[in-house]
């Protein structure tokens, strides 16, 4: 696992995280045990940056239970999706107790939710030393304007933001201005609506289509590795899909680290392994840009 340095935080972060939304909030709640195990396998592969949130089920709540006993080996992310300054406060205590920690490494503002009428909540933690960095969410990029406003405040240490193969438009401003004021960048959803599951690949090694929601951009990557159209990427150290997607986005010098979510422990290593120091040249990005087009 190679390391990246989280903005003006100082904080080194694994180039591949773990997430607990989407499949690992479906399997908290089904299976405490297994997450415990995601959580486990996650930092033995080297992987030290966890993201969560108080709206995603029980995984905040069951992160914390997982990290018992190797807190110190993590960097915790929470959001704070709240309107006013009273259930600001209310969000910010449950989440220490749901993550057991005294603690919290970066408290996001989830959507830029309320951000002027929070944020002096979370600097008080901050002044405190509860809170060590604060930063921004935006998961669509209609959000990105109002995201520059914030950024240009100087106040916020990170932003996490769309960005893959299939949505690029963070390059335009977002990512040079993050850039520019030193501003961690944490990249999400860099998988989703392109992998409807993950696709290996060499065609012998496939167990089906690796598609199966029948949307075009999907589609036209399942054909393109049917066709055999990825193996210019053996080079790279890329054996999967999703290394491949990983890969692409990490080749942006902005970029932190990639947020990966998953209920499944067996795709830990996959996306671990994505982070092996060889890089996407420009000419293999562009190349990949074409199986889109």
């Amino acid at each position: 696992m190679k390391y990246r340095t989280l903005g003006r935080t100082g904080l080194r972060v694994s180039e591949i995280s773990l997430g607990t939304s989407q499949t690992f909030r479906v399997a908290a709640r089904e299976d405490e045990r297994l997450c415990v195990r995601i959580v486990h396998e996650a930092l033995d592969r080297g992987i030290n940056f966890f993201d969560t949130a108080p709206n995603y089920w029980e995984a905040e709540r069951v992160l914390g239970i997982a990290l018992e006993g190797r807190r110190d080996e993590a960097i915790v992310a929470t959001k704070i999706n709240e309107k006013s300054a009273a259930a600001a406060r209310e969000s910010i205590e449950r989440s220490f107790d749901n993550l057991r920690t005294d603690v919290i490494d970066l408290m996001q503002i989830h959507s830029l939710t309320s951000w002027r009428e929070v944020t002096p909540v979370i600097q008080e933690y901050q002044h405190a030393g509860r809170v060590r960095f604060i930063g921004l969410t935006a998961s669509e990029p209609d959000k990105f304007p109002e995201m520059l406003e914030a950024m240009r405040t100087g106040t916020y240490d990170t932003i996490q933001i769309i960005y893959s193969l299939a949505e690029r438009s963070c390059r335009e401003e977002v990512l040079p201005l993050a850039r520019e004021m030193n501003i961690g960048v944490i990249a999400l959803r860099v998988i989703l609506h392109l992998l409807a599951e993950r696709i290996p690949l060499r065609p012998e090694a496939s167990t089906g289509s690796g598609n199966d929601s029948g949307a075009e951009k999907p589609m036209k990557l399942a054909r393109a590795h049917a066709e055999g159209r990825f193996t210019f990427l053996d080079e790279y150290g890329v054996r999967t899909a999703g290394q491949a997607l990983f890969k692409y986005v990490l080749s942006h010098p902005a970029v932190s680290t990639i947020i990966a979510a998953t209920g499944k422990i067996e795709r830990i290593a996959e996306n671990a392994a994505a982070s092996d120091g060889i890089a996407l040249p420009p000419e293999a990005c562009a190349r990949l840009e074409g199986l889109l087009a």
